[in-house]
């Protein structure tokens, strides 16, 4: 069969999405801080040793941790290696969503899915970083890909028994594929009790029961023993639905976040656009077949769900998962557009489709050349090492010290000149640390000052220092920043 024009055109940009994504990972940036969480947990215990509740009460699917463990052990501790599941997670993404595009939208609507998806900036962001979200991404298409195959071809034997499989598997290795998993089981259901077809909900029904007993021993192995920390609700606090609403802002949380998946995940600069495409998409679809919008939209409303019983964060990355489906959708409501204005208006679509790829194209262009960068300790440690002096020391901002103790061996100091930060946020304890590195030249080297409250303890910190001595150096890289004090006398800090 000859490959058609817009098939030639998706293979050409989804090859560019995976250059995209290997180029950002080569760039090979420093570990910033929620990458660096995860990277004790990862080295320092063994495949056993995972069972045990991640260090700084991070919350990962033992799979993806399983799965990093593996490429310490075979290619040994480097940024490259921890950054290596998260990568080929996103480029088996772009496979994935391609054949699910096939299956879902019309020819001429699937290349503009695969511009979508290839130039997503959070989906090249997650990609290179040391988080789960992007294997979130992959298990959810995987899935989708079987639940499809059930829905399209529920006779082919095997079709209900991979998906069955394949969902009782990614559980570990995805923590919202539940969602995912919740979505395909009631789509495929309601579709049976439809067409009374039997077979098919018994088939179903096996699926879940092997579902919920994967779940139920994923419970007990692991998830039951992580529990839900009072700073981690805390610091989700805004991305829980609130159930039952008692005022208007309330009522207004629903609309407000579901508009802010345009931004975040989706990665949209004109939200408004996505939202009208996604729309019209999405009355497109249920018009041809509501099952398969079913498939689309349903985990959104499990993950809704769960986010009102405040057992998951409706919010930014943590709903990566849902991206591929906005992005399908979308997609399907500028094919519309397109054929609704192809006489009178033909130039509607394309502008709606320039508006909406301009600024991740353009992020994406720039990133081949300057790739993302978040928290640089690596420069500022290069830094450090070129001008320090005999005798000098180094103070580590507390914030900075969980990527501290990776870069550690490379820092050029010894332990007994290096300084952990213990203070966070109170003036008092700044004051304590600043008595701490009394005595003669400190490098001082902040990554990540600025708390969830606004508050700059690189700003006070530096306030502190100087009034007890005086400013020798500094250099700043994306990030983070490193500062020479003398600070040699004895003055009590922040005294007159």
């Amino acid at each position: 069969m000859p490959v058609t024009r817009a098939e030639r055109l998706t293979r050409w940009l989804l090859a560019a999405g995976a250059l995209l994504r290997v180029a950002q990972y080569l760039s090979n940036r420093s570990l910033w801080l929620d990458e660096a969480y995860l990277v004790s947990t990862i080295l320092k215990r063994s495949f056993a040793g995972l069972l045990a509740p991640p260090d700084y009460g991070q919350i990962v699917p033992i799979g993806f941790l399983a799965l990093e463990r593996a490429a310490v052990a075979i290619f040994g501790p480097s940024e490259y290696a921890l950054r290596l599941v998260p990568l080929l997670a996103g480029i088996g993404s772009l496979y994935f969503f391609a054949r699910v595009a096939r299956r879902v939208l019309p020819e001429p609507a699937v290349p503009i899915a695969a511009a979508l998806i290839s130039f997503s900036g959070p989906l090249i962001g997650f990609s290179s970083e040391l988080k789960q979200y992007s294997t979130d991404v992959l298990a959810a298409l995987l899935l989708l890909d079987r639940a499809l195959d059930a829905l399209e071809r529920p006779q082919r034997r095997g079709a209900f028994a991979g998906l069955a499989v394949a969902g009782a598997v990614l559980l570990w290795f995805s923590l919202p594929a539940v969602f995912t998993l919740a979505g395909i089981g009631a789509t495929l259901a309601g579709d049976a009790l439809r067409s009374g077809e039997r077979a098919r909900l018994r088939a179903v029904a096996a699926a879940g029961l092997l579902w919920i007993a994967s779940f139920a021993a994923l419970w007990l192995a692991f998830l039951r023993h992580i529990g839900r920390a009072p700073d981690v609700l805390a610091f989700w606090a805004d991305a829980f639905l609130p159930f039952p609403p008692r005022s208007f802002v309330d009522v207004y949380w629903l609309p407000k976040n579901f508009g802010a998946l345009f931004g975040d995940p989706a990665g949209f600069v004109f939200r408004g656009l996505g939202i009208l495409a996604f729309l019209v998409g999405g009355v497109v679809l249920f018009r041809e077949t509501r099952e398969r919008l079913a498939l689309l939209l349903a985990p959104m409303l499990f993950a809704l769900a769960a986010s009102a019983l405040r057992w998951y964060p409706f919010s930014g990355r943590t709903l990566l998962f849902l991206a591929p489906a906005l992005y399908l959708l979308v997609a399907l409501g500028i094919e519309e557009i397109r054929e609704e204005t192809s006489t009178r208006a033909p130039a509607v679509w394309a502008i709606l489709l320039a508006l909406l790829l301009f600024h991740p194209v353009l992020w994406s262009v720039r990133a081949l050349f300057h790739p993302r960068e978040k928290e640089e300790m690596k420069p500022a440690l290069a830094y450090v090492r070129s001008h320090a002096a005999p005798g000098d020391r180094l103070y580590v901002y507390s914030a900075a010290l969980p990527a501290f103790g990776y870069y550690e061996p490379r820092s050029g100091f010894p332990v007994d000149r290096t300084i952990p930060g213990a203070w966070v946020g109170e003036t008092a304890g700044a004051k304590r640390d600043v008595e701490r590195i009394r005595g003669g030249r400190v490098w001082v080297l902040f990554t990540h000052p600025i708390r969830p409250d606004g508050a700059d303890d690189e700003a006070r910190f530096l306030g502190l220092l100087d009034a007890a001595g005086r400013r020798l150096d500094a250099f700043f890289a994306t990030g983070a920043s490193v500062y020479l004090y003398d600070v040699s006398g004895t003055a009590t800090a922040g005294s007159s």
